[in-house]
């Protein structure tokens, strides 16, 4: 393709990526198209890209806090492997090929005869006793250090059971039970209560409330936690070659509970049925107003939302427990939506997932762990772990 992306040119790159993300190789690998569109924009757009920028402008790294971060390399190195895979079935046909050369972070368009004719090259210019000889070196390699892969690919112990393909992950997100009132115009607006989260509890707010006009929704309303959480959550599972099914907390069954490993994030004032749930063996902990309460050697503690230095300061607490047999239960919970963010950065950290298990008695002991979060602004965050509760199964 020439230097000049033309109108025309984009349509062909546009029909081209559209066909490609449709193909079963990419259909259910959201990150690996979400790259993939990053790279042909910059590509039109003719700028240069390096691991730095993809890092910070699509997965969202801080290269501050580990400046050997291999994310975006990782990610390069099995989006080459599908693109190769992709175009290697000869029954497809192709107006244009993207193309990510090996150690290169830019994205080339180029034509199906000249991306043919250097591949194909590639593939023949080693012999056979060359081809030998690094097999040979490979298996002797893989052999040598078959035992520290292993150990160094091993999922934190916390997240273990998620982990497990053989397992079913069930992400269930808090939502706000919404309502349409009518005021005394006759004009209809959603609108919600605190007390009201389910239907059983809107018909007996009715009842209670009669004079006031309001009738069921067939829509609910999640904070901006659920998308920034979802994110970060299918970030981490990726990284572990692992997946979750998605859930609103209004529509989730004891079923779900039972047959899944469960991940909550949001709002315990929003919660149905994962009240039940939520730190049910815990001694110490209890919510409380906007925050938690904290019973410990007969000494009562508050921590509620408050304004500290011009910061407004929350708490989250973090409950990972035992639900039903063999499945396990992760809690990110907080009535404000910096409080699930932050507490979900830090159980994605490794670094930090091994200072926490370092603090407890087994590796996988069930605990209930609580946070106070601060920010400048409700951008900046600082998450410090206050109490730590170990739950005796």
């Amino acid at each position: 393709m020439s230097d000049m992306i033309t109108e025309a040119d984009q349509k062909i790159i546009k029909k081209a990526l559209d066909d490609l993300c449709a193909h079963p190789i990419f259909t259910n690998s959201l990150v690996y198209k979400q790259l993939l569109n990053y790279l042909i924009e910059k590509a039109i757009e003719k700028k240069d890209i390096k691991e730095f920028t993809i890092g910070t402008e699509l997965f969202g790294k801080n290269y501050l806090d580990d400046k050997n971060d291999g994310t975006v390399r990782t990610h390069m190195y099995k989006l080459r492997k599908k693109l190769a895979a992709y175009y290697s079935n000869e029954n497809l046909q192709h107006e244009i090929i993207f193309e990510v050369k090996k150690g290169q972070y830019n994205l080339d368009f180029v034509s199906p005869k000249e991306y043919f004719k250097h591949t194909r090259y590639a593939e023949f210019r080693i012999s056979l006793q060359s081809l030998k000889i690094i097999g040979l070196i490979l298996f002797l390699a893989l052999v040598s250090t078959l035992g520290l892969c292993v150990y160094s690919n091993r999922p934190p112990d916390i997240w273990k059971a998620f982990f497990d393909n053989k397992d079913e992950n069930l992400v269930i997100i808090s939502d706000q039970y919404m309502m349409m009132h009518t005021n005394i115009q006759g004009e209809k607006h959603p609108t919600m209560y605190s007390e009201v989260n389910s239907n059983e509890d809107f018909f007996a707010f009715k009842k209670k409330h009669p004079d006031r006009k309001l009738e069921v929704t067939d829509f609910t309303l999640v904070s901006k936690m659920a998308p920034y959480g979802i994110k970060s959550l299918d970030n981490w599972f990726f990284e572990w070659n692992s997946d979750f099914k998605l859930e609103l907390e209004s529509n989730v069954t004891l079923n779900n509970i039972k047959e899944n490993n469960i991940i909550f994030i949001g709002q315990f004032k929003t919660m149905n049925l994962s009240k039940s749930f939520f730190l049910k063996d815990s001694k110490v902990f209890a919510t409380y107003g906007d925050g938690f309460k904290v019973l410990n050697n007969g000494k009562e503690k508050i921590y509620n939302t408050k304004l500290e230095n011009g910061k407004k300061v929350e708490y989250a607490l973090v409950s990972f427990s035992t639900l039903s047999p063999n499945k396990d239960a992760l809690f990110f919970v907080s009535n404000n939506d910096i409080g699930v963010m932050a507490t979900l950065h830090l159980f994605t950290d490794q670094k930090w997932l091994k200072e926490l298990t370092a603090k407890l008695p087994e590796k996988r002991s069930k605990f209930n762990a609580l946070f106070e979060v601060s920010g400048m602004q409700r951008t900046q965050m600082s998450c410090e772990l206050l109490e730590l509760e170990i739950v005796k199964e």
